[in-house]
This record gives structure tokens, C-alpha cells and sequence, in this order.
């Protein structure tokens, strides 16, 4: 039983055990930290990547508008409920 725990009184052991508890929770550079800052940079990235796509859509649909005046009253129409003189406009909500 002795030589099973024999480990146990060895200084080193104590001081790498320590250091090792050291650098997991208390470290300004920790494991945590760097867990925690890897997946925060993993989440800003899928931003990016989705506000990227969506600049993508937004200038397409602008090159629409200022291109094709049909588009555009189209658009006025269905999202602005904009109208002509000569008309009457009746929105029914569902």
C-alpha cells in the first residue's frame, strides 16, 4: 500500500499539481479563458458571415431599384401601401 501512494510525498508532484490548478482557474491566460474566447470568436465569425451575406442581398436589391421602375412601384405598393391619384386603397390584414 505504501509504494501505491509513494507519489504523493514527492514534492514535485505537489508543485505540478499546483501549477496545473494554477493555469486551469486562476491565470489571467487560463484554459477557461481561452475556451471561452475561442467560442466567442467562433460566434463573431457566423456573424460576419451572415452580415456579409445580407450586405450581398441589399446591394442586389438596390442595383433592382435603380434599375427597374416597375420594381420599385412594386415595391412601394406591397411594403408602403403607396397608391395613384386615380385609386383607392384597401388593405386587409389576415
Amino acid at each position: 500500500m505504501k509504494k501505491k501512494y509513494k507519489f504523493l510525498k514527492k514534492k514535485y508532484f505537489w508543485i505540478s499539481f499546483f501549477f496545473l490548478i494554477w493555469m486551469c482557474f486562476f491565470d489571467s491566460n487560463s484554459f477557461i479563458l481561452h475556451y471561452k474566447f475561442e467560442k466567442n470568436i467562433k460566434e463573431m465569425i457566423l456573424d460576419r458571415d451572415y452580415l456579409k451575406k445580407k450586405i450581398l442581398l441589399e446591394e442586389n436589391q438596390l442595383k433592382k431599384l435603380t434599375m427597374d421602375p416597375k420594381y420599385l412601384e412594386k415595391l412601394a405598393r406591397e411594403r408602403f401601401y403607396m397608391k395613384k391619384e386615380d385609386e383607392d386603397l384597401f388593405v386587409v390584414s389576415s
